[in-house]
């Protein structure tokens, strides 16, 4: 490390240059080379086929039938008119099939005269005659995907009562604030069942292309001034720029497959909704001696055999998208169904490793289906939400790790990608925190940062020209190149620190705390962070513990996450800023205690639970009396 910095404060311009540009070069050809790829494929098709869009409408009933959930919290005048928004634009995009629309408000009492106002506006809503619009939710704020679970609590209850024919076949996730493009829902359906050339299998998963509202970032040149030198506008120019970029990964050509979806917009099979929260169930039952006799040559648990209880609450969090991405690539078709069941043998675990790498990827990609949306318009929002995305996958791969171990299709790619997480975490500590205080006093340091900014704009400007010119939309996104000189630093003091603040918390510290869902919720759904430093903190406690009070055995609790009767869980104060239990009594009370022979009390025994608010069921949330459904047309 010292002969590094050395060299750096002391050797030639040129020779410290040629080596960045180097890797400039090689980072391109390995991480970005599906843009070459994609712009060759689109040129031939434009030149073979006379069009760029092979997409063709269906008429009345040519489509499957579909079901839509908007979930979102109501907490004032602007959600309203979000999920408003949203709704309109859904049940008016013109899908051929059957759909079902139901906006699902994520805590309903908590706003009533807001959830009225909505419910009377969805009652004077005219739609197509195929649409039917419903309105539902939790009683109290329980989370994003228990939203979605309240939603399919209320459309399987219409069912069983004779009100909609059945469960729609495809399922459409859509956020509380997004206007989608014309016909998008109906251009997911077509790539979702569309068979895969060499398989003949449909898809599992479709992303749609997210997009920042045009007018948000470009006014004309009028308001340019104002739009590049304001916080609020460079924010729009800068998210613009890196949604129209990321969008390009989402059709899956990069050497290594695609493992994330965007909660804004995708299209899966119902199917795959509903059996999420029993398969989220059915991983608490999987065992570590189950992974090791499966090597040997057991059979391995099996999903389709299972009657463990639903778990939904292990679906919600910072990662909910996530669970549902990770799940339709567990999935695989079999007999015309999606199966979740795991590979019998570790060679069919390798097969299906090779074959989700070079044949049938589970994630597509349908560029023309668009949802506008918005974005934080503030620095600290925006910092929170980056922090929140960096920190999810590690969160998520938490709750996953038991179907790691036999579906390798996801297991390999993900923990792959954590890996150069943690990587990335390691370099930009060297170069932005190390570094400059390595080179600060010598004769290079000024030209290192400007030798790497420039790199970095120059890496950005190829990127983001290719990405402009694989966008039919050009001409409304065009103004995000103005975005390109301080696109380094945002992405450096939004994405990078983001990532590293992210990760660090939630992997070294305490977790990293999100308001994204509430801790009840969490709790229930008994998922866990990395927390190092949590844990180590416990092993040390209740060490003390057990030498002044004699009542706490050793176990794998000293080092876990969850509740105990001397330990509180890792969530709580997550959400109510208190609760915490003392796990050590304070100094003053030790000369009172004396030694417990009572190694493990009971849970009654143990001290009072932390104070939580107690959330109704998903189910009492299908009042069908005040969620009829309504149509027009």
């Amino acid at each position: 490390m010292e002969s590094l910095f050395w060299a750096l404060g002391t050797r030639d311009p040129v020779a410290l240059a040629w080596p960045v540009f180097l890797s400039l070069a090689f980072g391109f050809l390995l991480l970005q080379n599906d843009l070459v790829t994609l712009l060759g494929a689109t040129l031939a098709r434009v030149a073979l086929l006379g069009r760029a869009d092979p997409f063709a409408r269906r008429g009345p009933g040519g489509r499957p039938s579909g079901l839509v959930i908007i979930p979102s919290l109501l907490r004032n005048r602007g959600d309203l008119e979000a999920i408003r928004t949203t709704v309109a634009s859904s049940a008016s995009n013109g899908y051929p099939g059957e759909l079902v629309v139901v906006a699902s408000v994520d805590g309903r009492t908590e706003q009533p005269s807001l959830y009225r106002e909505l419910e009377t506006w969805i009652a004077a809503l005219r739609s197509p005659a195929n649409v039917t619009i419903l309105l539902g939710g939790t009683e109290t704020r329980l989370g994003k995907m228990m939203a979605v679970e309240a939603a399919v609590v209320l459309v399987k209850d219409l069912v069983a009562r004779g009100r909609l024919p059945a469960f729609p076949e495809l399922y459409f996730s859509i956020d509380g604030d997004g206007t989608l493009s014309e016909n998008a829902l109906e251009r997911l359906a077509a790539r979702l069942v569309r068979p895969h050339p060499l398989t003949g299998n449909p898809r599992r998963v479709v992303s749609g292309k997210i997009c920042i509202r045009p007018d948000l970032f470009w006014s004309g040149w009028r308001q340019a001034p104002a739009s590049f030198f304001s916080v609020r506008g460079q924010i729009y120019l800068q998210v613009a720029r890196e949604f129209l970029l990321s969008n390009i990964a989402r059709f899956n050509w990069k050497p290594t497959p695609q493992i994330g979806i965007p909660g804004a917009l995708y299209c899966t099979w119902s199917e795959l909704l509903l059996a999420a929260p029993r398969y989220m169930g059915f991983m608490k039952t999987v065992r570590i001696r189950d992974m090791a006799l499966w090597a040997l040559g057991v059979p391995p648990p099996l999903f389709s055999r299972t009657r463990v209880e639903p778990c939904p609450e292990a679906l919600t969090g910072a990662s909910d998208d996530t669970c549902i991405a990770f799940l339709a690539s567990i999935a695989s078709w079999k007999d015309g169904r999606l199966s979740f069941d795991a590979p019998r043998t570790t060679v069919h675990a390798l097969g299906r490793l090779l074959m989700g790498y070079f044949f049938e990827r589970s994630h597509d990609y349908e560029p023309e289906a668009r949802v506008y949306t918005y974005t934080p318009a503030t620095i600290r929002g925006l910092w929170k939400q980056r922090v929140r995305w960096n920190s999810s996958r590690f969160e998520c791969a938490g709750r996953f790790w038991r179907a790691f171990a036999f579906h390798w299709e996801i297991g390999f790619p993900t923990s792959s990608h954590l890996w150069l997480v943690l990587q990335h975490v390691f370099d930009l500590t060297v170069y932005y925190v190390l570094l400059p205080y390595a080179v600060f006093r010598s004769s290079n340091a000024v030209f290192v940062y400007v030798l790497g900014y420039g790199a970095q704009t120059v890496a950005y400007s190829i990127y983001t020209s290719l990405a402009l010119l694989l966008e039919r939309e050009r001409r409304r996104f065009w103004p995000v190149l103005f975005a390109l000189p301080l696109a380094a630093f945002y992405g450096v003091a939004i994405n990078f620190f983001g990532c590293v603040v992210g990760v660090v918390r939630d992997v070294f510290l305490f977790g990293n705390p999100t308001d994204f869902a509430p801790e009840w919720t969490l709790r229930r759904g008994r998922t866990e962070r990395i927390a190092l430093l949590f844990r180590v903190r416990r092993f040390f406690a209740l060490a003390a513990r057990a030498v002044v009070c004699g009542d706490v055995p050793f176990g794998a609790f000293w080092l876990g996450w969850g509740e105990t009767p001397w330990t509180p869980s890792g969530y709580d104060g997550w959400t109510t800023k208190r609760g915490r239990r003392r796990i050590v009594p304070p100094l003053s009370a030790w000369r009172l205690l004396r030694p417990s022979r009572r190694w493990f009390p009971s849970r009654s025994a143990a001290a009072p639970q932390t104070a939580e608010r107690t959330p109704m069921p998903v189910a009492a949330s299908a009042e069908l009396g005040a969620l009829d459904a309504t149509t027009g047309g």
